[in-house]
């Protein structure tokens, strides 16, 4: 019973301290949105864009040369399922977090190269991929089963 009521309280604590109005207003094109991530560190935030449509989703990160710490972008899909990544005209190694329906990582692949074209698979239906600068998830270490919020 006491270890269930801490797990309350994490959880309780954990989305408190995330924003779901301002990653709504980012959805609207009003700005970037900040994400928190349950880290083996703690807490981690990352101020990320958002790319919710086909256009978006398909420019992502191409070209950009900088991605500074605890920055990114999150593709968001309309329903879950299997995606592939590339590197394709994208100039700095990213790490890719893949991320369930509920709002868990499924699977990490960290320092993604720069311009490589193969394809990067999840493991499994997702519906959020947040990219981040090339060893990020490791120094945040951020890993399968953490939860991210807020995303709906």
């Amino acid at each position: 019973m006491l270890a269930a009521s801490g797990l309350f309280g994490a959880a309780a604590a954990f989305a408190a301290d995330c924003d779901r109005t301002g990653f709504a207003a980012a959805r609207q094109g009003q700005g970037p949105a900040v994400l928190c991530i349950e880290g083996a560190r703690g807490l981690a935030r990352v101020r990320v864009e958002i790319a919710d449509t086909e256009a978006e989703r398909e420019r992502g990160l191409m070209g950009r040369r900088d991605l500074p710490p605890g920055t990114g972008m999150i593709f968001v899909y309309p329903t879950p399922r299997r995606v592939a990544f590339w590197m394709h005209d994208t100039p700095l190694p990213l790490d890719m977090l893949f991320i369930d329906a509920a709002g868990r990582i499924e699977s990490v692949q960290e320092n993604a190269r720069p311009y490589d074209d193969t394809p990067i698979w999840s493991a499994g239906p997702v519906l959020y991929v947040l990219e981040i600068g090339g060893g990020q998830a490791a120094a945040l270490g951020l890993r399968p089963g953490q939860r991210v919020a807020p995303l709906d």
